[in-house]
């Protein structure tokens, strides 16, 4: 349990401005090389667009896809701080992965069976979305983009591993479909043949790997060019006013002039509070550690066909494997592994720096939970700023006056919209979370009834009060 003064040292740092995207990042493995779109920016800034989108992530670029869909003459300006997909996006993990036995206890006690049903279902179905979306894009299968995996959860804790296979039990109580999908191992001859060691068990099901900066990248580059996006990057938006225009009532701010806009949609995860302060104490960055580690030669090359977590007793790790030869593995996590105390993830925005106690602990893993990776040793190392909120669930709402802090518009003129605070799971909500806001957008609110889970990720006054209430409940108890 930590102390009072630790929890409070920490929850104050939540509080403050998370400011712009740093500039000189710790340069990602997975944006090396950049896209030649990367740095792209119109000679002149528009001066006026039908939707803005600050943020040039999957979310942002979801949303942008979907309303070229629904509405091929809209006229759409993204403004991104840094290079194209450069922040949480092009800096994550590699799944799209939920593990849903793992938190569907919680969300069934707190939001009730209906909505625990609905939000798992809305995660799991990301999976086969993007899955299609790269199909769709045709060449995203010859180069690997996007591929379906065996996920292997290997549990290190005796306690953790009891409680993992309730979990499982209890989930399936209210998915029975799932059962053929999921199976749950212990026996130590089944651990090794699987090439887990220390584990206390583990428990396998589908997941998918991704090089995201990759794939949103074909697709960025194909709107780009059909004309859909007009994108400028290495132009933060500074500032928003409601103006008295009665066709484009929002005026966005940069230091290469100002935009005109029906629409402005906070696409920028930890960051959406700068903007909108009301968020502040409610939505907060952290920052998580990446590496690539290389593989001795007779460490199986399986990255075509398995991802993996490592759950601890507090804690775990998320690795995914190159699918080719080389057998790298993709491996993030670590996170609170040097003590609270000495804690300097929790608020920060800072992806300039490594994170030194997760990198550390990271540097370990493979010897630690694999057979046959002794010898695994670091070759990249990055961070990426995530944005995280007090009860795990996104905020994905039109904004309201006491929220964005600006008078509303008539919504058959414009508004205001925020897609955020994924959690560390952007892969498995922004996809789907940018299709229901173009959907809201363009007035078609029934076709997300089914689905998207508005209520729960709705940016209400009460639910932001209850998420300053207790925002480090969820890691420390």
């Amino acid at each position: 349990m930590a102390s009072p003064e630790i929890l409070r040292t920490l929850a104050a740092r939540l509080d403050k401005d998370p400011g712009f995207p740093v500039e000189n990042a710790t340069p990602s493995f997975w944006q090396d090389p950049p896209h030649a779109f990367a740095n792209q920016r119109s000679e002149q800034l528009p001066t006026e667009a039908d939707v803005v989108i600050i943020g040039s992530g999957i979310t942002g670029i979801s949303i942008s896809l979907h309303l070229s869909r629904i509405d091929p003459s809209l006229k759409i300006v993204m403004l991104e701080a840094r290079a194209a997909i450069s922040g949480a996006t092009g800096r994550n993990g590699g799944h799209i992965k939920t593990v849903p036995f793992s938190d569907y206890g919680s969300l069934k006690a707190k939001s009730g069976k209906e909505s625990a049903i609905k939000i798992t279902k809305f995660r799991l179905s990301h999976l086969d979305v993007i899955v299609k979306e790269a199909e769709l894009l045709g060449k995203a299968g010859e180069v690997g983009l996007v591929r379906r995996v065996e996920a292997l959860c290997g549990v290190y804790d005796p306690v953790a591993w009891d409680a993992s296979k309730n979990s499982l039990q209890d989930w399936f109580e209210d998915f029975p479909e799932e059962r053929s999908n999921w199976t749950a191992h212990e026996d130590p001859l089944k651990l090794k043949e699987l090439g887990l060691i220390n584990a206390s068990g583990c428990i396998i099901g589908p997941a998918g790997a991704a090089w995201p900066y990759r794939f949103l990248g074909v697709v960025l580059s194909k709107l780009i060019e059909e004309g859909h996006v007009t994108l400028e990057t290495h132009t933060p938006a500074t500032g928003v006013e409601r103006t008295q225009s009665s066709t484009h009532p929002y005026q966005i701010q940069t230091a290469r002039g100002s935009i005109s806009t029906k629409h402005i949609i906070h696409c920028t995860n930890a960051h959406a509070a700068h903007l909108l302060p009301a968020l502040r104490g409610a939505l907060w960055p952290l920052r998580g550690q990446m590496t690539v580690q290389a593989m001795p030669p007779d460490f199986p090359r399986v990255g075509a066909t398995r991802s993996w977590s490592a759950i601890y007793a507090n804690g775990f790790d998320y690795i995914t494997q190159s699918p080719g030869e080389d057998g790298s593995l993709y491996l993030g996590g670590g996170f609170g592994q040097g003590g609270l105390e000495n804690e300097e993830d929790i608020g920060s925005t800072d992806d300039s720096q490594l994170s030194i106690h997760p990198l550390r602990h990271l540097e370990a893993v493979p010897g630690k939970v694999f057979a046959n990776a002794e010898g695994s040793r670091v070759e990249r190392k990055w961070t990426g700023i995530m944005g995280f909120t007090g009860d795990y669930m996104p905020v994905v709402d039109r904004l309201t006056a006491d929220i964005s802090g600006r008078a509303e518009c008539d919504p058959a003129v414009g508004g205001e919209w925020i897609a955020a605070g994924f959690n560390g799971y952007g892969m498995v909500h922004s996809w789907l979370s940018g299709k229901a806001v173009a959907n809201l957008l363009t007035g078609r609110e029934t076709e997300i009834l089914d689905w998207f889970p508005r209520q729960e990720f709705a940016c209400s006054k009460e639910r932001l009060a209850e998420l300053r209430a207790g925002p480090l409940d969820h890691f420390f108890k």
